[in-house]
């Protein structure tokens, strides 16, 4: 289900939240309830789900006290909506998208989120949270992740370019039988032949 942002007037003084808020609990929700997640990007798609849950424990305290907020808050708001959007692609991206096409782009993919890890703190950095009324634990673990966004280093996952080598080796050697056989490489097999060979060699099958 697609999550529309509804149209948000900024004016001066404090504004509602209403239907923003709503909006945000369900996308976040609906990320942080992610499962079976891909062998591509992994590292970085379960990383990034921790820290939209900890961004729920914000959402749902601002509804719950149902008060109005500084128009800074509003635009944090607004700009996490943005954020959370865009991962939730991505992350479906990496799970309707094939081994081969995910393990080409790895550095591609895994920029992409380390992008996102910065608009979040971005976003985090004009979230007046002393002008909020929220728990201990929830204020706690907001900032804990925008200390942790600002100082996020880029991850590409060496063990996913050790797959990706693999991979090669795997459609290498499938290209030279073609060739002999005088036939085309089989890019489908290849990708069924890795995927069985990762999962062998995972489970110790």
């Amino acid at each position: 289900m697609n999550v529309a942002l509804p149209p948000i007037m900024i004016s001066s003084g404090f504004l509602p939240t209403g239907s923003l808020v709503e909006s945000l609990t369900h996308l976040s929700n609906e990320v942080a309830s992610v499962e079976k997640l891909p062998f591509v990007q992994f590292r970085n798609i379960s990383t990034m789900i921790r820290r939209i849950k900890l961004l729920s424990s914000l959402f749902e305290d601002i509804r719950e006290i149902n008060s109005p907020l500084p128009p800074s808050s509003i635009l944090c708001l607004t700009e996490l909506f943005s954020v959370i959007q865009r991962v939730k692609l991505l992350i479906q991206g990496c799970k309707d998208g094939s081994s081969l096409w995910g393990l080409t782009q790895t550095e591609f993919l895994s920029n992409q989120f380390h992008v996102l890890v910065k608009e979040m703190g971005g976003a985090l950095d004009i979230l007046p949270l002393s002008l909020l009324n929220l728990s201990t634990d929830t204020r706690e673990q907001v900032q804990l992740l925008h200390r942790q966004a600002k100082r996020v280093d880029l991850l590409v996952d060496p063990r996913e370019l050790q797959k990706r080598e693999e991979l090669l080796q795997i459609m290498t050697s499938n290209n030279q039988m073609n060739s002999r056989d005088k036939g085309s490489v089989d890019f489908v097999k290849s990708e069924r032949s890795f995927e069985l060979h990762w999962f062998e060699k995972s489970t110790g099958l």
